[in-house]
């Protein structure tokens, strides 16, 4: 990382991507991070070692065995390990982002001042897994003017954003391409079961065998359509077609509904158009800010009524979610354990856009999202393949 906040936003970037349970995933984190020109580095939930990139091993010249757990430590200069050690342990408990100055030994057994920023690094649960953060030599650069740091503090984030921005789509794909799978393969068969299922209750009710037998058929019915059900509901939250096919204010409505018959809380959406120009990475980022928002208002909110606007104006696209809920207060907005705020910044972020949210006590809570729009507007509801297209629109 560079300079001093270097990583504010890009440690609060990776955290909620890079842990996501996919092994594919993690090992295209695993690998851009030794492309990278700055020293990455993972952590367990207490704060040992478990990853450096090849940056770090060929700075400090050890091993990757040698920097796990505990053993980094041993590169800071004795003045520093302690009080580094101290600041490191303060953050991690409090479940806070950190940025810690020190002195480390380099392979030719100089010690050169760094600076290491650190966030906390969430599953795709929300649960805490670790740190993850990036160090800077910044020995040459100390006395350099405050532009000239702030420029490599902008171009170490942009880089970190550019990894999660690839991991991120990594996600989705895997997600879209599971979602395929499991209404193509399961949903068929499922179906295909129940309709012979069905061709034999009816076959044996003419042929008059025992009742018990037909009544165990009919029941074997009820389960497959349970299972069918099932299949659907995980496939719209692994990917819902509508946001492939239709666009994102109809699966922002198709949403909607689903919460409505979740919650029973009234969603009222409004969109100025059907379409829009923004392009796959953008439409997906703010839909799953909307999902994020619908569950903190049935969270926190103890709101009856959520009133969701889409408008385009002057080159941007604005997402405009609002309660009638008790008010998000200041102190819940900076909570650094507001994993859900975090992670709708770093969305709207990732996809060039802002994330802003307000609130005041019982009169609800406002949340805005704005993303300029691309030049090129895509055509409504084009599927992505043919008979994909066709099946997950049943």
């Amino acid at each position: 990382m560079n300079r001093v906040a270097e990583r504010e936003v890009t440690n609060t970037t990776i955290p909620r991507l890079v842990r996501t349970g996919s092994e594919g995933v993690d090992v295209l984190f695993r690998t851009v991070a030794d492309d990278l020109p700055v020293m990455l580095w993972m952590t367990d939930r207490d704060g040992g070692c478990t990853f450096v990139n090849r940056k770090w091993l060929a700075f400090t010249g050890r091993t990757l065995e040698q920097e796990m757990g505990d053993g980094w430590i041993e590169g800071v200069h004795a003045d520093d390990r302690e009080s580094t050690r101290a600041r490191a342990r303060e953050a991690i408990q409090a479940l806070r982002p950190f940025t810690i100055e020190y002195r480390l030994r380099h392979a030719d057994e100089d010690y050169r001042w760094v600076l290491a920023a650190g966030s906390p690094c969430f599953d795709a649960r929300g649960s805490h897994v670790g740190y993850v953060g990036s160090t800077v030599d910044v020995t040459e650069h100390r006395e350099h003017s405050v532009v000239e740091t702030e420029q490599r503090i902008h171009d170490s984030q942009e880089q970190m954003r550019r990894l999660a921005a690839r991991i991120q789509a990594a996600r989705e794909e895997e997600r879209s391409a599971l979602a395929r799978e499991l209404h193509d393969e399961l949903g068929q068969t499922l179906t295909a079961i129940k309709l012979d299922l069905g061709r034999t209750t009816s076959a044996l009710t003419e042929a008059r065998v025992q009742s018990t037998v037909v009544d165990r058929l009919q029941s074997l019915i009820g389960l497959v359509e349970i299972g069918i059900e099932t299949v659907k509901r995980i496939t719209m939250s692994l990917r819902p077609p509508a946001l492939d096919h239709l666009g994102l204010p109809e699966a922002i409505r198709w949403e909607a509904m689903g919460f409505r018959a979740r919650t029973g809380l009234r969603c009222h959406v409004r969109a100025d158009k059907e379409s829009t120009a923004l392009n796959p990475e953008q439409q997906t980022a703010l839909f799953r800010i909307f999902q994020e928002a619908l569950t903190n208002v049935v969270r926190h909110a103890r709101a009856s009524a959520v009133h969701v606007t889409l408008a385009e104006h002057r080159g941007v696209f604005d997402l405009r979610i609002r309660d009638n809920g008790c008010g998000i207060t200041e102190a819940q907005m900076a909570d650094p354990r507001a994993v859900g705020l975090l992670g709708m910044r770093e969305r709207a972020a990732l996809v060039g856009g802002t994330f802003t949210i307000t609130g005041r006590r019982g009169k609800g809570t406002a949340v805005l999202v704005r993303v300029p729009l691309t030049t090129k507007r895509p055509k409504r509801g084009a599927p992505r393949t043919g008979r994909t297209a066709r099946r997950q629109q049943r």
